[in-house]
């Protein structure tokens, strides 16, 4: 049997109300449940799939994917730069770039 919670009432943890999230107590386990609403989005079968490919694991929901890979772009030259500034540096294959720079310069033999 669940007790749900009207939401203003909902606490966190550290007992401080918190607007817009639902909670309700499990009194046979002792648990609290906490949900927070997001919005539904439709997506083609090849989005999902890139979605999908792009999750670091299984604990990686499609909100963090999203987050982690689209940005804004940037209005400015200084905002563009800001974000530069702050990214990770790119996810490259050590083997690869060495393999890149030691081709460098060579043609590959399409053109006569």
């Amino acid at each position: 049997m669940s007790t749900k919670l009207p939401t203003a009432l909902s606490t966190s943890p550290d007992k401080v109300p918190r607007q817009g999230v639902r909670a309700s107590i499990d009194k046979r386990g002792g648990s609290v449940r906490l949900s927070c609403m997001g919005k539904t989005i439709t997506i083609d079968d090849a989005a999902y799939k890139l979605l999908a490919a792009l999750k670091r694991d299984s604990r990686d929901s499609f909100t963090k994917v999203i987050l982690r890979h689209v940005t804004r772009p940037a209005d400015t030259c200084g905002e563009l730069l800001d974000s530069l500034e702050g990214s990770p540096p790119p996810n490259v294959d050590p083997e690869t770039l060495d393999r890149i720079e030691k081709d460098r310069g060579r043609r590959s033999g399409g053109r006569k």
